[in-house]
C-alpha cells in the first residue's frame, strides 16, 4: 500500500508538476533518508545538505518523466551515490566513528531539523506514551551507535534492512548487488553486531 501511495504521488507530480504532492512524498521519505546519510557523513550540515540534493535530484528526474518503480530505493539510491561524491570531492574527509553518534544524530530534548522516524510529540499528555518513546530513542541510539562501528557494507545493510525495513530486493538495488549477496552481507553482518561489544569510555 506505501508504494502505491508513493506512486500515485510521483503520478501527480510527473502530469501536473505537483508540488504539494511532492511535499507528501517528502515527508514521508525525509526523515529515513536523512538517517542513512548521517551515518556516512560527519556533521549535521553535510547530511542536511545531501539529504535536500537527494530530493532535488528526485524532483528533477520526475521532470523528466522518468519512471520511479520504487520510491524509497530509488531515494537511497541518488543519497549513496551523493554521499561517494563528497568523499571523491574531498580526499581528507573520514568517516568519523571515535566519537559515536551523539552529536549527530537528534534525539528527544533537541531542536531537530529532522526528527527519528515515528516519533511522538512530547506535548502528548500520555505519560506512558512518552516513556514508550524515550525508551525507544534509546534503544535506537544503542542500535546505530553500534551499527556505526561496523564496516560499511554491513553499516548499509543493516541500516536499510533493520532501521528502514527495506525488502532485500530493494536494498540490492540501492547497492547495486544481488538480492543473494544482501542476504549473505546481512546475515554475516548481524553475527557482527550480536558480538559487538559497545566500547566503554
Amino acid at each position: 500500500m506505501a508504494n502505491l501511495y508513493d506512486q500515485y504521488l510521483l503520478f501527480r507530480v510527473r502530469t501536473k508538476r505537483d508540488k504539494e504532492a511532492f511535499g507528501k512524498l517528502y515527508d514521508r521519505h525525509v526523515k529515513a533518508i536523512y538517517r542513512f546519510v548521517l551515518l556516512k557523513l560527519r556533521t549535521k550540515q553535510m547530511a542536511e545538505d545531501v539529504t535536500s540534493e537527494t530530493f532535488l535530484r528526485c524532483w528533477q528526474y520526475v521532470q523528466e518523466h522518468k519512471e520511479i518503480g520504487n520510491m524509497r530505493a530509488f531515494l537511497y539510491k541518488i543519497a549513496r551515490n551523493l554521499v561517494v561524491d563528497v568523499y571523491r570531492r574531498s580526499d581528507r574527509l573520514e568517516i568519523s566513528l571515535s566519537t559515536g553518534l551523539e552529536s549527530n544524530v537528534t534525539f528527544i530534548g533537541e531542536e531537530p531539523s529532522f526528527s527519528i522516524e515515528g516519533e511522538i510529540p512530547l506535548e502528548m499528555s500520555d505519560r506512558s506514551s512518552q516513556q514508550r518513546q524515550i525508551e525507544a530513542s534509546a534503544e535506537l541510539r544503542l542500535i546505530l551507535d553500534k551499527i556505526s562501528h561496523l564496516k560499511e557494507d554491513y553499516r548499509d545493510v543493516l541500516t536499510l534492512r533493520l532501521i528502514d525495513g527495506l525488502a532485500f530486493g530493494d536494498i540490492a538495488q540501492v547497492l547495486e548487488k544481488t538480492t543473494g549477496n544482501v542476504r549473505v552481507i546481512y546475515h554475516r553482518a548481524m553475527k557482527a553486531l550480536e558480538n559487538y561489544d559497545t566500547p566503554r569510555n
